[in-house]
């Protein structure tokens, strides 16, 4: 293998737990043959910050996690490491009656090689990651929004807001579901666009709620939307609630917080937001559940978009990872898909790195495309059947969902046993035309 063909110099833009995954794995495939291996992620934001609350971590997240180094440190966080659980419950909002499950566990109620599911604050995770990275020497570059990028002598080179540059062998850009990278660079015809859904989420305090969780994680489900209810925390002293429900694309800006709006402005928008909530779930039979959507506590709405699929990931010396590439609506663990491409990729680098970027480009498309188009009609399917509808309709959903859950279970164990780490890398020829290696990875 020849080291001094690999990238030495890769840049990554944004600082995500796609960006940090993939700077951790690549420093760990790359780091052992490749001198003075030079990682560099540019974070737009001028600290490490994430969008959105609590993230699930399915069996195959953490296992992903903890092949990277991040479960140890995660779990030296004590309580704020996340809140284990076996399974998310399926219940009728109006009705509290049990539908079904999501089991992190197999049919005999085991772990999949010790790990379940938990449920951790995104800023906790990503402050987990960074420490990580931060560790195996990758440098942290804050305040460097990305506006365009180009090729030169061999070279890529990114363009940032505040007139500077950085040129290096590789750039990956890792900027999430609007991502720069792909709208100014790799592909500009492929905006993000709204998927008609969002999220309102908020953190309460278990002190402030007189009735108990009836599960670790739940979600309840109307004609309306649905509620997620979990603990976020080991301790479960908190809960984290996440409403699912239709907004229109026109009303996103009503409701919109931002940095300097004036105090009747922000106060407008937090009134509003709990009287859509309250008018959408008030008829929440959980007591607990019931009691968070007539609280009072601020909840604030985070539009879920997406980047449909059969688009560019990669073009000469810049590839798109993450929601960048194939942003969808959360499905069951949507952070092990960014672990998955992180990972996947960095061994596809360090394997053909010395030959070819065009070739491991190639060999990581076609490795990964397939699944990650066919987790996007999943995911699109479950959360359409989320949008409102009349009472009968939901009547006949519930009346199905056990067994389409049922259904669907060996689909999500083979999810939950997945290792991107045992893909069969293909070695072609590089005079050869690629096969379709997509049956090496279905998910």
């Amino acid at each position: 293998m020849h080291s001094v063909k690999h990238p030495r110099d890769i840049a990554i833009v944004g600082a995500g737990l796609a960006g940090v995954a993939c700077a951790i794995a690549i420093t760990r495939e790359l780091g052992t043959f490749v001198p003075d291996l030079n990682i560099r992620v540019f974070e737009r934001s001028d600290f490490p910050c994430t969008s959105g609350g609590a993230v699930n971590l399915a069996p195959v997240a953490q296992r992903h996690l903890a092949r990277l180094g991040v479960m140890e440190e995660l779990d030296r966080m004590g309580t704020y490491a996340g809140a284990d659980i076996d399974s998310v419950k399926l219940f009728s909002m109006t009705s509290a009656r049990l539908i079904g499950s999501i089991d992190f566990t197999d049919r005999a109620g085991k772990s999949y090689d010790g790990y379940k599911g938990r449920r951790v604050m995104r800023v906790v995770l990503l402050t987990a990651m960074i420490s990580v990275a931060e560790r195996a020497n990758v440098k942290f570059f804050y305040g460097k929004k990305v506006v365009g990028g180009e090729e030169i002598d061999e070279k890529a080179v990114l363009h940032f807001e505040d007139g500077s540059t950085s040129s290096a062998d590789l750039v990956l850009g890792c900027d999430g579901v609007h991502s720069p990278t792909r709208t100014n660079w790799v592909d500009p015809d492929r905006p993000s666009e709204y998927c008609g859904m969002s999220f309102l989420q908020t953190t309460v305090d278990t002190q402030d709620t007189s009735s108990p969780l009836p599960f670790d994680s739940a979600v309840h489900i109307s004609r309306y939307g649905s509620l997620l209810t979990t603990y976020c925390d080991r301790d479960r002293e908190h809960i984290f609630a996440a409403a699912i429900m239709e907004f229109k694309e026109e009303e996103l800006e009503y409701y919109r917080l931002r940095p300097g709006q004036d105090w009747s402005t922000r106060n407008r928008i937090r009134s509003s937001l709990r009287q859509r909530l309250d008018n959408r779930f008030r008829k929440c039979a959980e007591p607990c559940a019931n009691e968070i959507v007539h609280g009072d506590k601020e909840w604030i709405l985070y539009p879920v978009h997406q980047v449909r699929p059969g688009g560019r990931w990669c073009m000469n010396r810049v590839a798109l990872i993450g929601d960048a590439a194939h942003a969808m609506p959360p499905l069951y663990s949507s952070a092990s898909y960014a672990l998955d491409d992180a990972i996947l990729f960095s061994r596809v680098l360090s394997r053909h790195g010395s030959d070819s970027i065009k070739l491991v480009f190639d060999i990581y498309d076609q490795l990964r495309r397939n699944a990650v188009d066919c987790a996007f009609v999943e995911s699109s399917t479950i959360w359409n059947k989320m949008k409102f509808r009349s009472s009968l309709q939901e009547r006949v959903k519930e009346w199905k969902m056990p067994s389409y859950i049922r259904h669907n279970q060996r689909k999500r164990e083979e999810r939950w046993i997945s290792d991107a780490t045992k893909v069969p890398i293909p070695t072609p020829e590089l005079n050869e035309p690629l096969n379709p290696w997509q049956s090496f990875h279905q998910e």
